[in-house]
């Protein structure tokens, strides 16, 4: 087992945020790249500076495991970017690299979930040493030579010197001005290319100890002299990609003057000829690095990183615009918005105001009543993200099953920049990754000639959408497959017994939704990619937790739309108040089209006796509140209340109540637990709020109360 270094518990929870977001970071460019077909230059260095920096913070955190496998990573995308010609047919660079993702996602997930600092360290030889035949393969191919054989060990580190790393090359080096600890940052440098050097010097040589070279280095730059196991160029190519690396300069000399003709860098800015100049003639002697056995140590060089990390963040204080918060604070920060504005409406509702002329209280509490809409405004736009995170995890999904079942799938995504809650977004993930998975296993035919048949394109579709509606957001999975059958549905739901009513009396869009019961399947054996409907249950209830709703709509060779809608937050709403007898309930504004009093002429009667509303020409159903509830009330003649038009999953109904008492912001309360045993959500109720005078009000779900 591997413990965590002690003083580094601190910087954990900043070192999995940043490298789960160069992670996904990582996933987007090789998904993005892999689908054109095409490596752009960009790319390849966002690549390998990414693998830089993930082994960089690795290493200093004291995850050498996962610091080693970056820097092999980084070592093969070293070839690639300095011979792009190779990457005409490399599928299986892509297959690699999303394995190297694939690990590292696996070890900090079991990094987080260490117990007293205790995790699993991964052992990734394996992988390790197929990065290394990787980068030799590559290498091969550009140079026109036999792979290399990988078998002894590592070639990084086997590898005799080369005829053309015989000879000594010396560099001045200069680093970013302002970027502080220059001295440490040469120290890292030297670090970084000790490996690939058969012989190093460098100078000033204290730099690992004396803080004082960081003057001499800003000054004169920081000289350093090596000969190179293989090739030079890498190593010129290493410092030139070295961090707060600004130029650097291939000196001149007795032994190297032929190289630096052929060989000077591209990215060198010399310094002005004086300074240069007096380098050149009177540079002191470089001392020669650590032996072997002298080499610096792990804890020297994390000590090292770590202390340039707190630089870099200090020097970007000033230009920093972004911060990373602890959503616990923010869960906490909501919470108290909340109840500020339960107190507000309590404090503005007090009933021993009432018949009071307070000209100056009311004009306060108006005043007051702007900031806490500013406030909650503030607070909520603060955890309200983008779903394109969770939207290009998909992408994932679809690019691994379209290699395993060798389908030809295009996937489009739309919309991923609409924004909503992070609570409800963490929700979402694994719904829509069931969804998009069997969409894909069992949505897309198997075989392309079939939708030819069928009058189809041969490259199937899987769309991932999302759009704004009236406070909430609606979130599609689509297919243009094979749809479900229904009268494959109907018989497997009377097979297995789960109807309820008489077959005939069912609708398409019923037997469609059937897919959603527990335990429903249609799926006569078991797949490593669950088929469609099994687990849809567990999908419906992760949608509801987030008071949310899913329906199916398909057509039979033509595909297949799950509908997900859910609310923007789930803590406050905008809601409008009613009375029905002696109880409150709050129906969310964002479902409601109209209010309006009832007219005799208006109301009509359908075939089996049923009241009904006639609205510019429109007949809706009516929904009586006190007889859903059995709640006793003087007013039951429609013409006497009020009724009030709602949608939902394109139903509408009129509800009909006793008054309306007006609009209200609230906050919505869950029912405690011991009252799960009744289903009262499945009743129309999804909680309550506490009102002004303290009194409790029940808010309607209109999705399951007109469902």
């Amino acid at each position: 087992m591997a413990k965590i270094e002690p003083g580094m518990e601190s910087m954990l929870d900043m070192y999995f945020f940043e490298t789960n977001s160069l992670l996904e970071q990582l996933d987007e460019i090789l998904l993005r790249t892999e689908q054109a077909n095409a490596f752009e230059t960009e790319d390849i260095k966002e690549i390998f500076r990414i693998m830089h920096t993930i082994k960089g913070s690795s290493a200093m955190m004291g995850f050498d495991n996962l610091s080693v496998l970056a820097h092999k990573a980084e070592d093969m995308f070293f070839v690639i970017r300095e011979n792009p010609d190779v990457i005409t047919d490399v599928s299986f660079v892509y297959d690699l690299v999303f394995q190297v993702s694939d690990s590292y996602k696996a070890q900090i997930e079991a990094i987080q979930n260490n117990v007293g600092g205790e995790y699993e360290q991964t052992n990734f030889d394996e992988l390790i040493d197929k990065l290394l035949k990787a980068k030799d393969k590559l290498s091969s191919e550009a140079n026109g030579e036999a792979p290399k054989d990988n078998s002894a060990g590592s070639s990084d580190t086997a590898a005799q010197p080369a005829a053309a790393g015989e000879g000594k090359v010396s560099v001045r080096v200069f680093f970013e001005e302002g970027c502080q600890m220059e001295n440490l940052r040469a120290f890292l440098l030297i670090n970084t290319i000790r490996d690939e050097c058969s012989f190093l010097e460098f100078y000033p040589a204290d730099v690992e100890t004396n803080s004082e070279t960081s003057k001499e280095i800003v000054e004169h730059g920081f000289l350093i002299t090596f000969s190179s196991k293989d090739d030079k160029n890498y190593i010129l190519k290493q410092i030139e990609n070295a961090l707060n690396v600004q130029s650097y300069e291939v000196l001149t000399n007795a032994e190297t003057a032929e190289d630096t003709k052929k060989d000077e860098a591209p990215k060198a800015e010399i310094p002005p000829e004086p300074v240069a100049a007096a380098v050149k003639t009177e540079a002191p002697k470089p001392a020669a690095a650590p032996s072997p056995a002298a080499a610096p140590s792990d804890a020297a060089i994390e000590k090292a990183q770590a202390a340039v990390a707190v630089a870099n963040q200090t020097n970007g204080s000033q230009k920093q615009s972004l911060i990373s918060v602890n959503l616990a604070k923010l869960d906490a920060l909501h919470d108290i918005v909340g109840e500020i504005i339960t107190t507000e409406s309590m404090v503005i509702s007090n009933p021993d105001l009432e018949g009071l002329e307070l000209e100056s209280f009311n004009k306060a509490a108006r005043d007051l009543k702007k900031l806490t809409a500013e406030l909650q405004d503030t607070v909520m736009s603060i955890r309200m993200v983008p779903l394109a995170g969770v939207f290009q995890k998909m992408n994932r999904i679809v690019r691994d099953m379209r290699k395993k079942l060798n389908k030809d799938v295009e996937f489009v995504i739309e919309g991923e920049d609409t924004e909503v809650d992070k609570s409800i977004v963490d929700s979402l993930q694994d719904p829509l990754m069931h969804l998009v998975r069997n969409c894909m296993d069992h949505g897309i035919e198997e075989n392309a000639d079939d939708r030819i048949a069928a009058g189809k394109p041969a490259k199937g579709t899987l769309k991932l959408s999302a759009q704004n509606s009236s406070g909430e957001v609606i979130i599609t999975v689509s297919d243009d497959g094979t749809g479900i059958d229904p009268e494959k549905i109907m018989a497997k739901a009377r097979k297995q017994g789960i109807l309820t009513k008489p077959e005939s009396e069912y609708t398409e869009k019923e037997i469609q939704n059937l897919i959603l019961l527990p335990g429903f399947s249609t799926n006569e054996q078991v797949t490593e990619f669950s088929g469609r409907g099994v687990g849809m249950d567990v999908v419906k209830a992760n949608v509801e937790k987030c008071n949310g709703t899913i329906t199916v709509d398909s057509k039979k060779g033509k595909g297949t739309t799950f509908i997900i809608k859910i609310p923007l937050t789930l803590a406050i709403i905008d809601g409008m108040e009613i009375t029905v007898g002696d109880i409150v309930f709050t129906v969310p504004i964002s479902t409601i089209r109209e209010s309006f009093k009832v007219e005799t002429e208006q109301i009509v009667y359908d075939t089996g006796g049923n009241e009904m509303i006639m609205i510019r020409g429109v007949c809706y159903p009516i929904l009586r509140l006190h007889e859903k509830f059995l709640i006793d009330t003087e007013v039951k003649t429609l013409e006497d209340g009020i009724l009030l038009l709602v949608s939902s999953d394109n139903k509408d109904v009129c509800i009909f109540a006793d008054r309306l008492i007006g609009e209200q912001q609230v906050v919505v309360k869950p029912f405690p637990k011991y009252l799960a045993r009744y289903n009262i959500k499945g009743e129309g109720l999804s909680g309550c709020t506490i009102m002004g005078d303290g009194s409790i009000s029940l808010i309607i779900d209109t999705n399951t109360l007109i469902g």
